[in-house]
């Protein structure tokens, strides 16, 4: 799953507002059947949610049900998803997030960015407890980075052990093709910091 599958959904009703998250085939899952929309009605708002691909100003606004509004869009970025989750886009202070109703994997997802869903207003963006699971997770992925580094340039190491370490990292790190991947780790252009920037490519 890469961060942009993931669907932010608001529901509105009578004020009070309901975050989750979801993949796409649980919110048509969802739709159809809280919605009293017609198939035709869900179709043109599932059109609606496609075309917030991309930005980051746009949400698809349907009145789903009697007194209900929901509000959806695809996730931009991991920036995005943190203002989310903390209530940001919240006109209700009273705002809940109920993971019972988010798709598992979205919240597996949430776990491997090392990002809570526990925060209860946008007052605590940004927070020491936030930013500490943020760097706890970049610190993992830079000695995850390192131990297969060092195994790859050790030269007391065999052949095997160098390749197979070579291997987990470009499994682990790679985006490209691998034969440049190990051109440029051969080369040195690469460091700890390489790791959390291509997390963050191949999330995107």
């Amino acid at each position: 799953m890469n961060i942009t599958d993931i669907i932010l959904v608001t529901e509105n009703r009578k004020g009070s507002e309901t975050n989750s998250i979801m993949d796409l085939l649980d919110f048509i899952d969802f739709a159809e059947k809280e919605s009293w929309l017609s198939l035709k009605e869900l179709a043109e708002d599932m059109a609606a949610l496609g075309i917030t691909c991309g930005g980051k100003e746009k949400w698809m606004e349907s009145c789903f049900a009697e007194n209900t509004t929901l509000f959806a869009r695809y996730c931009a970025d991991e920036k995005q998803l943190e203002t989310f989750l903390q209530g940001g886009y919240n006109t209700d202070k009273e705002w809940k997030f109920d993971e019972q109703r988010c798709s598992e994997n979205c919240l597996d997802f949430l776990k491997e960015l090392g990002i809570s869903t526990d925060k209860r207003s946008g007052q605590d963006h940004g927070t020491h407890g936030q930013m500490k699971k943020l760097d706890e997770h970049h610190s993992r992925l830079q000695k995850q980075f390192n131990l297969f580094y060092t195994l790859s340039q050790n030269e007391l190491a065999t052949d095997s052990i160098k390749n197979e370490a070579i291997k987990a990292m470009y499994e682990e790190f790679g985006t490209g093709r691998r034969e440049v991947f190990q051109k440029n780790l051969e080369s040195g252009k690469y460091d700890s910091g390489f790791a959390h920037e291509e997390k963050q490519k191949r999330a995107r």
